[in-house]
C-alpha cells in the first residue's frame, strides 16, 4: 500500500466533513447513518442536496458548489483517496456547502431518507460493459429506482459519460419507463451542442473530471443525459 494513500486516509479523519462510516454493520442492514439528517446536522440548513455518487476527485462536487453557494453538494466514493483531493480544496476555500461521504455506493439507501435528495450527478463511473443487468452500473434504471426512494419529487439525475455503451443504456431504459423522463440529452456535448446553451449551462458542462479530461485527450466523446423522475 503506497504512503501516499495512506498519508490522504490520515488527513481525511482530520477533515470535519469528510465522513467515513463503519461499513460492516451497513452491509449487514443493522445501521443507517445520518439519514434524514443530512439537512440539519451536516450542513445547517434546508438548502437543496446534491450528490455527485462515484466523485472520483470531486470536481462535480467542488465545481457545483463553487456556483451554488444556496445549495448543499455531498460526494460519495468508496475510495477516499481519490476525494482527498476535493475534500483539501473545499476546506481551503472555506466552502461550507460541501462535504464527503466515503461508503460503497450499493448500500446508498441506508444513508439517504424519502425526499431528502434533489439532484444525483453520475460522472465517468464504470461503465460495466458485462453487467446488462444493470445491477453494480451506476448509471442503470436499478440503480436509480433506489435513488428514487430518496429522491425529491420531479428531482434530477444527471448523467455525464465517455462511454457509447452507458449513454444509448440510458436512453433505451429511461426513454421507456413512465416513473422518469428523459429531458435533454446529445452525445457529443463539445462539438457545438454546449456553446448553445445558456452561461449557466455552459459553466455547469464545462466542469471536467480527472478522467474525462483522459478521455478528451485521447478523443473520445462526452455524453450527457439528463433525467427527471416521476
Amino acid at each position: 500500500m503506497g504512503k501516499d494513500k495512506l498519508r490522504k486516509w490520515a488527513e481525511n479523519k482530520t477533515f470535519p466533513h469528510v465522513f467515513e462510516p463503519e461499513l460492516m454493520p451497513i452491509i449487514r442492514g443493522e445501521a443507517t447513518f445520518k439519514k434524514g439528517e443530512w439537512h440539519q446536522s451536516v450542513f445547517g440548513n434546508n438548502n437543496p442536496l446534491v450528490l455527485e455518487l462515484g466523485c472520483g476527485k470531486g470536481e462535480y462536487t467542488v465545481g457545483l458548489a463553487r456556483r451554488y453557494p444556496s445549495k448543499n453538494f455531498l460526494g460519495v466514493d468508496v475510495k477516499g483517496h481519490r476525494f482527498h483531493k476535493g475534500a483539501k480544496e473545499s476546506l481551503a476555500e472555506g466552502l461550507n456547502n460541501v462535504a464527503f461521504l466515503r461508503t460503497r455506493i450499493e448500500f446508498i439507501q441506508a444513508f439517504f431518507g424519502p425526499d431528502e435528495v434533489d439532484e444525483i450527478w453520475l460522472t465517468f463511473s464504470d461503465p460495466q460493459p458485462q453487467d446488462k443487468a444493470g445491477i453494480r452500473r451506476l448509471t442503470s434504471k436499478f440503480s436509480a429506482l433506489k435513488y428514487k426512494s430518496f429522491l425529491k419529487p420531479g428531482g434530477l439525475i444527471h448523467i455525464k459519460h465517455d462511454n457509447p455503451g452507458v449513454y444509448e443504456m440510458a436512453l433505451e431504459e429511461f426513454g421507456n419507463d413512465e416513473r422518469f423522463s428523459i429531458e435533454e440529452h446529445h452525445p457529443d456535448i463539445y462539438n457545438g451542442y454546449v456553446d448553445q446553451l445558456s452561461e449557466e449551462w455552459q459553466y455547469i458542462l464545462n466542469i471536467r473530471t480527472y478522467y474525462e479530461q483522459m478521455w478528451l485527450e485521447e478523443g473520445r466523446k462526452t455524453k450527457y443525459v439528463r433525467i427527471r423522475v416521476h
